[in-house]
């Protein structure tokens, strides 16, 4: 009996052991199918449309009932307001992209160019308070300052960098231009060659300087009076608008003569000691433009020209007027700010975090991971348009190994507004891209990533612990009973 027992626990055991080891197998082919198919939430490489090699993706342009289907790329340069001036230009600082023009690329005779580019030049080599000695020549020129209630430069005297910069910026005084490249260069003729040099570096291709004033001068004589050619030829400045808004932009952009630019007016202790006050020719017009313009520079040699920077709804602009009536300037300066206020607005293009569906990156050793926009970024467009192109490239800077941090620049989504510019934004990968590439790790990114999968995956594991636990049980009560048969069995054959 006790034989015929043990044989029946043998078989037992054995189908034991069978469906134990057909359980295990299903939970690792279970176990192998999740994880070789596709990650959940990735996006698998094969017939992937949006894979790295798909680099355009469409973009969705709004038409709603604003938007008008009409309005092309040079409606944009034509201006909705009407100015004294001959000539005029409105220029987005941040992009330089031109919002409003009117002849903005004929060639000018504008003195208001060559006095800030000796103010700009003056202002990267000079300190406030270096003192400047007045030569024979800057004593001997005619000044609108003197005109103005400022005192008359002699020869000998010496004032600081700061009052003859705000002299030549209130009062578009050419002796304290003079006195500013003789300071400089020694001599004035020297400063007009290091002023083209610098034209050329801001790429103020169609512009030549003949002075440091922007006065007209003797083709063969620097500094002479052009009233005393007796017939020979005189040589001026020659610019044109988009040439000036390139080097008001630079003159905005240095701490010392964006200080003055924005100044209205100022009280200065001179030698003597002699307080001085100085105003600037259009003070009136920070108060009129609603403290939208930030800095403002006038001349009126020549032909008037009127030149500013500011915001407006928060677009940083450059407006340059040429050739208008000197008793208009503020008006017509103001009729463009309120132009540009009506007529465009600050939109966000893409916002930090959000998701980059026009491409997908994987590393050199094949883990696949999405894109994320890296910055806010904003751009100006016409009111009620989307103005953009319908399709956006990618470009990669893979290939990728491991680590990738979150934050890191992986490549970059390019868009193109419907006037041509290009802006490129970083994208990153949405998620930090561990090192280790064992199973392990796989596995626990995957069990992140899907609770589901995690459910399954623990319930699967209790319900595998709990039927081991079972046959372990009855097994070892079966054991236990066949031990006590033998012993028995032995002892009743003694």
């Amino acid at each position: 009996m006790a034989s015929v027992m043990a044989q029946e626990d043998i078989q037992g055991r054995k189908k034991a052991r069978k469906n134990g080891t057909r359980t295990g197998i299903w939970l690792l082919v279970t176990i192998t199918i999740i994880f070789s198919g596709p990650a959940a939430g990735m996006i698998p490489l094969a017939n992937d449309p949006f894979s790295v090699e798909a680099a355009v993706l469409p973009v969705s342009v709004e038409s709603g009932p604003d938007a008008d289907p009409d309005v092309s790329i040079a409606n944009l340069a034509t201006p909705p307001v009407s100015v004294s001036g001959t000539a005029m230009l409105v220029l987005e600082s941040n992009r330089s992209r031109i919002l409003f023009e009117q002849n903005g690329d004929i060639d000018l005779d504008s003195p208001v160019s060559a006095k800030l580019m000796t103010a700009l030049i003056a202002s990267e080599q000079l300190k406030p308070e270096t003192m400047i000695t007045i030569s024979s020549v800057t004593a001997d020129m005619a000044d609108l300052a003197v005109g103005k209630g400022q005192p008359a430069l002699k020869t000998g005297e010496k004032y600081s960098f700061e009052y003859l910069l705000l002299r030549l910026v209130f009062y578009d005084s050419d002796a304290a231009a003079v006195a500013l490249a003789e300071q400089i260069s020694g001599e004035e003729s020297k400063f007009i060659q290091l002023m083209n040099s610098k034209a050329q570096s801001l790429d103020m291709l169609d512009t030549t300087f003949a002075s440091s004033s922007g006065r007209a001068i003797l083709a063969d004589s620097n500094g002479a009076d052009p009233a005393d050619t007796n017939g020979q030829e005189t040589v001026p400045a020659t610019t044109t608008l988009r040439d000036l808004a390139r080097l008001v932009k630079a003159a905005s952009q240095n701490k010392t003569l964006s200080s003055a630019l924005t100044r209205r007016n100022e009280y200065l202790v001179l030698p003597g000691p002699t307080v001085i006050s100085l105003h600037h020719q259009l003070e009136t017009l920070w108060t009129l433009s609603e403290d939208r313009v930030a800095g403002a520079f006038f001349s009126n040699k020549t032909s008037a020209a009127t030149v500013t920077f500011g915001t407006v709804n928060g677009i940083s602009i450059i407006t340059l007027i040429h050739g208008g009536r000197p008793a208009e300037a503020i008006d017509d300066t103001v009729a463009i700010y309120n132009a540009v206020g009506q007529s465009f607005e600050v939109a966000t293009l893409v916002e930090a975090g959000d998701h980059f569906f026009g491409g997908q990156e994987q590393t050199v050793d094949g883990e696949a991971f999405g894109l994320v926009y890296l910055k806010t970024i904003t751009y100006v467009r016409p009111k009620g348009q989307d103005f953009l192109d319908s399709a956006v490239q990618y470009q990669s800077f893979g290939p990728f190994t491991r680590p990738i941090l979150s934050g890191a620049v992986i490549g970059q989504a390019i868009f193109k507004l419907l006037d041509g510019t290009t802006i490129a934004v970083d994208v990153g990968p949405d998620r930090q891209i561990l090192s280790s590439v064992t199973l392990i790790d796989r596995a626990l990114k995957q069990l992140q990533g899907n609770p589901n999968l995690t459910i399954v995956l623990l319930a699967t594991l209790i319900l595998l612990i709990i039927v081991l636990a079972v046959k372990v049980i009855y097994n070892l009560t079966r054991l236990i009973k066949l031990s006590f048969l033998i012993l028995f069995e032995i002892r009743s054959r003694r």
